[in-house]
C-alpha cells in the first residue's frame, strides 16, 4: 500500500511540476510578447502544444489533471467572489454586453444558417445527378 501511496504522490507531483513549468514559460513569453495573451492562456498553449507534439506524455500530467478537474468548481470560488465585489461595474457595462451576445448570436445563426442552406443545395444537386442515358443504345 505505501508503495502504491508514493508512487501516486510523485505522479501528481511530476505532473504539477510540467504543469506549472508551462505556466511560467507562458508567464515568460507573455513578458516577452508584450502581454499579447495572459500567460495563464500560453501556459495552456504551450502545454497543449508539448502535447501534441509528443514532447510531453499525457501520463506525465493525467492524474494532476483530473484532480485539478475534479475540485475546479473549489477553485472557481475566489474569481466569484471577485466578481460580487465589481457588481456595480458589471451593471453599468450590462447593457453592452446584451447587445453584443444578442449580435453575436444573430451572425452566428445567420452564418450558420447559409452554410447549412448552401451544404443542402450542394448535397441535393448531388444526388439528382443521373448518369446519362445514352438514347442511341436502346
Amino acid at each position: 500500500m505505501r508503495k502504491f501511496q508514493k508512487s501516486a504522490v510523485l505522479e501528481i507531483a511530476s505532473g504539477l511540476l510540467v504543469i506549472y513549468a508551462a505556466l511560467w514559460l507562458g508567464r515568460w513569453l507573455g513578458e516577452l510578447s508584450g502581454n499579447l495573451l495572459p500567460a495563464s492562456i500560453m501556459g495552456m498553449l504551450l502545454l497543449t502544444t508539448a502535447l501534441q507534439l509528443r514532447w510531453v506524455k499525457l501520463a506525465w500530467v493525467e492524474r494532476t489533471a483530473n484532480q485539478f478537474v475534479r475540485w475546479m468548481s473549489l477553485l472557481f470560488v475566489p474569481i466569484s467572489i471577485g466578481l460580487v465585489e465589481h457588481i456595480e461595474t458589471l451593471l453599468q457595462a450590462l447593457p453592452a454586453m446584451l447587445v453584443t451576445c444578442a449580435f453575436a448570436t444573430l451572425i452566428l445563426l445567420v452564418v450558420i444558417g447559409k452554410l447549412y442552406q448552401h451544404w443542402e443545395l450542394k448535397s441535393d444537386s448531388n444526388n439528382t445527378q443521373q448518369p446519362a442515358v445514352n438514347e442511341d443504345a436502346k
